[in-house]
C-alpha cells in the first residue's frame, strides 16, 4: 500500500471547502458567455480545476501502465521458464517408457501434465516424431507436425521455445528431446496459452482504470475548492483593475493572505493609491497649467522638457470691450464670477478646436495653436475658434442674464514664435514670445466689439481661404513696427463646400513660410 502525506488534515480540507462553497456556487452561476472576438470565455477556476484533475488522471494512468507492462513481461518470463522446466520433467520421465513401449504409462504422463491450467496440450513422440501419446487423445501413430507460422522465441537448457497463433489465441510451444544415455529416443511437446496472461493484464487494466476514475471523481470537489481558493483573489484583482482602468482610482482589493497573492493585492492597492494621487495632482495642476503641458510634464518629469524652440504657430487674443466701465458698477465678487464664466466659455472653445490656453491677462485671454504639439492646420483652428467665440457670445443674449453681455474684440496673427519654458529654476512658466505675439495683441486692440482681425500672415497659412468671408482693411500701422501690415476682418463662413486650395493659395502659403511670417 502506498501512503501519501500532504501535511493537511481532513478536517482542515473540509473547513476550507465549506468556506469556499458560497464562492464556488456564485462562480458556477456566472455565465459562460462569449468573450472578445466571439471566443468562449471560461472562468479561470474551471480551467485550474480541470487542469489539476487531468494532471491527477495522467499521473495515475502514467504510473499504472508502465507497472502493468513490466508485470506482463515478468509473468511471460515466468511462464516460459515454467514451461521449459515442465517440458524437461516430461522428457525425463518418458525415456524408459518409450524404450519399453509402455503405451499406457506414456498416456498417463501426458494426462498428468495436461492437468495444469496453463497447458493446453501435451504430446510424446518417438525419434521419428510419430505420436505415441497425446493429451487430446487424437489419432496416434501419425507424424507430429509443428504449427505453421511458429516463430522461434528462444532456448532454455535444451528446450526450444516457439510462439504461434491459433485463431485469435496466442500460444507457446515447448519442445524437448527425450534421451536415454545421451541417445535421442523421442520428443516431448507442451503447448501453453499466452492469452491467460493477456486476460489477466486486461483485467488489471480495467481495475486500475476504475480505481483511477474513482480517484479523479473524488478529487474533483477538492480541486474545485482549491481552485476557488486561488482564483477568487485573482477575480477580485481583475475587477479592481477594470475599475481602475475606467478611472475609479479609489477602488481597493481586499486579499488578507500571507502569500504571493496577498503581496500582489498590496502592490495593486499601492499602485491604485499612486494613480489616484497622480490624477488629483494632474487635475489640480491642470487648473493652473494647460492640460497639454501637464501631460508633457507627467510623461517624463525628469527630462528637461519643452526647451525654448522656434515653431510655426497662430496666436489669438480675445479682449472684453468696456470691461472697466462695467466693473465699476458691480460688486467685486460678481465681477469675478462673471469673468470666470466668460473664461470658462473661452477655454472650452479653444480646447475643442485643438488650441492651448496660454494665459489670462486681466480681462484678456491668450491662446496659441500649433504648440506645444505641432499642427500644420494651426491657422484654420485659430480662425474657427475666433468665429465660435463671437457666435457663442452673440448667442448669450438669450441666456439667463441678457443684460450682462460681454462684447469682445479678437486678433489673430501667425508666424514663427519661440515656445518653451521661461523663468527661474524655482518657478517656470510655459509661454510663447516673439513678434507674432505682439502683432496679435496689437490687432486685438484695433478690433472693435464683435470684430475679428487677422493678419496677412494668417491669411496665407489657411488651407482653404475660400471657406471664410474676408474684408480687406488695407495696410495698418502697428505700434512698434517700422512698416505697416495688411489686415483682414473675418466676417464669417462662406456657403462654399470644402475644396482643395487653389494653386495661387498654395504659392502664397509657401512664400509666407519661407518669409517666416
Amino acid at each position: 500500500m502506498i501512503r501519501v502525506s500532504t501535511g493537511i488534515s481532513v478536517e482542515a480540507i473540509a473547513r476550507r471547502a465549506a468556506r469556499n462553497t458560497g464562492a464556488l456556487l456564485h462562480l458556477l452561476r456566472a455565465p459562460f458567455g462569449p468573450g472578445e472576438g466571439g471566443v468562449l470565455r471560461i472562468p479561470i477556476f474551471i480551467k485550474f480545476s480541470s487542469l489539476s484533475t487531468l494532471l491527477i488522471f495522467l499521473v495515475a494512468w502514467g504510473i499504472s501502465f508502465p507497472v502493468l507492462e513490466n508485470q506482463r513481461e515478468q509473468v511471460r518470463e515466468q511462464l516460459l521458464a515454467s514451461g521449459a522446466r515442465m517440458a524437461r520433467i516430461l522428457a525425463g520421465n518418458a525415456a524408459d517408457k518409450i524404450l519399453n513401449e509402455e503405451q499406457l504409462s506414456l498416456f498417463q504422463l501426458v494426462f498428468d501434465a495436461a492437468e495444469d491450467d496453463q497447458i493446453l496440450r501435451a504430446v510424446i513422440t518417438d525419434r521419428e516424431r510419430v505420436v505415441r501419446a497425446d493429451s487430446l487423445v487424437r489419432d496416434i501413430q501419425i507424424p507430429f507436425t509443428p504449427p505453421p507460422g511458429a516463430r522461434f522465441v528462444g532456448e532454455d537448457r535444451g528446450v526450444t521455445i516457439r510462439s504461434f497463433s491459433h485463431g485469435k489465441e496466442n500460444r507457446i510451444l515447448f519442445e524437448k528431446a527425450i534421451t536415454f544415455q545421451k541417445v535421442p529416443v523421442g520428443y516431448a511437446y507442451l503447448v501453453f496459452s499466452e492469452d491467460s496472461i493477456l486476460r489477466a493484464i486486461r483485467d488489471a487494466r480495467v481495475y486500475i482504470l476504475l480505481i483511477t476514475c474513482v480517484i479523479v471523481l473524488l478529487s474533483i470537489p477538492l480541486n474545485l475548492a482549491f481552485s476557488v481558493y486561488f482564483s477568487r483573489p485573482i477575480k477580485a484583482l481583475q475587477e479592481s483593475a477594470k475599475a481602475v482602468g475606467d478611472g475609479i482610482f479609489d477602488r481597493r482589493v481586499e486579499i488578507n493572505r500571507n502569500d504571493t497573492l496577498g503581496d500582489l493585492g498590496e502592490a495593486f492597492n499601492k499602485m491604485a493609491m499612486d494613480l489616484s494621487l497622480k490624477e488629483k495632482i494632474k487635475d489640480s495642476f491642470g487648473r493652473y497649467v494647460a492640460p497639454e503641458v501637464v501631460d508633457l510634464v507627467l510623461e517624463d518629469p525628469e527630462e528637461e522638457w519643452m526647451k525654448p524652440a522656434g515653431v510655426q504657430a497662430s496666436v489669438l487674443f480675445v479682449d472684453i470691450r468696456g470691461f472697466t466701465r462695467m466693473a465699476e458698477n458691480m460688486e467685486p465678487e460678481l465681477v469675478v464670477e462673471k469673468l470666470n464664466a466668460h473664461f470658462t466659455r473661452v477655454t472650452d472653445i479653444v480646447l475643442r478646436n485643438g488650441g492651448h490656453l496660454n494665459k489670462f491677462i486681466g480681462d484678456e485671454a491668450m491662446a496659441v495653436f500649433g504648440v506645444p504639439r505641432p499642427d500644420a492646420g494651426h491657422a484654420d483652428e485659430a480662425i474657427r475658434t475666433a468665429l465660435e467665440l463671437q457666435e457663442e457670445l452673440a448667442g448669450n443674449k438669450n441666456s439667463e442674464d441678457p443684460d450682462f453681455l460681454f462684447r469682445v474684440g479678437i486678433g489673430v496673427n501667425s508666424g514663427v514664435v519661440v515656445a518653451g519654458n521661461l523663468g527661474s529654476p524655482k518657478r517656470m512658466e510655459y509661454t510663447i514670445i516673439g513678434d507674432p505675439v505682439n502683432v496679435a495683441s496689437r490687432l486685438t486692440s484695433l478690433a472693435g466689439a464683435g470684430e475679428i482681425l487677422v493678419s496677412r500672415s494668417t491669411m496665407l497659412r489657411l488651407r482653404n481661404p475660400d471657406l471664410y468671408e474676408m474684408e480687406d482693411r488695407g495696410v495698418v500701422q502697428i505700434r512698434g513696427k517700422r512698416h505697416g501690415i495688411q489686415v483682414f476682418r473675418v466676417l464669417g463662413r462662406t456657403n462654399r463646400t470644402k475644396s482643395n486650395p487653389s494653386p495661387d493659395a498654395v504659392g502664397m502659403q509657401s512664400l509666407a513660410l519661407r518669409e517666416g511670417g
